[in-house]
């Protein structure tokens, strides 16, 4: 399962317990607002949790008999074999809640699972089209996942990698882009989202999205930058360049951009190890547009430009 799945189904449980926050029933709703299938799911969760509570007052018997019984009709529904010790009191009623989910084994999908489509661009970049009209350019080694057809109340995308989405506007159908723990909300807008071992990172370029990481909402308008680094506490700020649309336009545009960030980004792009030999020129500003120029050409119009930066290929 998935850290957003896991999520959801930690606050379905507090849900059912009438524990959860405002912010946690909102989640949920929202959720269940994604897809008919999750819809669906709700109402099981639900009716079986309701069930065995019922079971758990009117028993006469100890809880062993009572989770004895869940567990027989749980298995009933879903063909599976229960494992699992019960707790005291209300306490094996959260694990039994627990376990309708862990042994379903139809989290997104009903009786019949729902049909996802996957893009992956491989070594290439990829220009995709969505069912809605919505266009991402996945960069290379980047992924999308989704239901045929946006089935349900969201247009609900996963991925992995780098993509640029360009939305087509549905005020009655947000756009949701999930990643690394992270969801990012649209109506209509261009955005684009950087996902890799390090840090995330969302850049928009026009209109505005809302993030969602842990309990915390950002809203990042055009030309800001949101960045969470591991652990740490999101970052949210102007995007200071150009450089991140690299591999949709081809084109490297530095506008007062520092020397040091440009090579950061020749580096990641071709794969080498270019260095600045005059470290008092790391951050020389660089007013320059590069499009579909060799590596080579790039750093011999920089060195003529700054002679004595010394920048070359190690």
């Amino acid at each position: 399962m998935t850290e957003y799945t896991n999520h959801i189904i930690d606050v379905l449980v507090k849900v059912v317990l009438g524990e959860s926050t405002e912010e946690e029933l909102r989640l949920v709703q929202a959720w269940r607002g994604e897809s008919a299938a999750n819809e669906r799911y709700f109402q099981d969760f639900k009716r079986i949790w309701e069930e065995s509570r019922n079971l758990a007052v009117r028993s006469e018997v100890d809880e062993e008999v009572a989770w004895s019984s869940f567990k027989e009709r749980v298995s009933e529904r879903r063909g599976v074999v229960v494992e699992m010790k019960p707790r005291r009191g209300l306490g094996w009623m959260v694990a039994a809640a627990i376990l309708v989910v862990a042994v379903g084994g139809w989290f997104f999908f009903s009786s019949r699972p729902a049909e996802y489509l996957a893009v992956s661009s491989g070594g290439q970049v990829l220009l995709d089209t969505l069912p809605e009209g919505s266009v991402v350019t996945l960069n290379k080694q980047s992924s999308i996942r989704y239901m045929k057809g946006f089935a349900g109340a969201a247009r609900r995308v996963d991925m992995e990698g780098e993509a640029f989405f360009a939305v087509a506007q549905d005020k009655d159908k947000p756009f949701v882009v999930h990643t690394n723990g992270m969801t990012i909300t649209v109506l209509g807008t261009s955005f684009n989202v950087r996902n890799n071992e390090a840090k995330t990172e969302v850049i928009v370029e026009t209109g505005m999205v809302e993030v969602r990481k842990g309990g915390e909402v950002f809203r990042v308008r055009a030309h800001e930058r949101l960045t969470v680094t591991g652990n740490e506490k999101p970052v949210k700020g102007e995007n200071p360049d150009q450089l991140y649309d690299y591999y949709r336009t081809h084109v490297f545009e530095c506008n007062g951009t520092p020397l040091s960030r440009l090579v950061e980004k020749l580096n990641e792009v071709y794969h080498v190890h270019i260095v600045i030999g005059n470290a008092g020129m790391r951050n020389v500003p660089l007013t320059v547009s590069f499009e579909d120029e060799s590596l080579d050409k790039i750093l011999d119009v920089i060195n003529r430009t700054f002679p004595g930066s010394n920048v070359y290929r190690n």
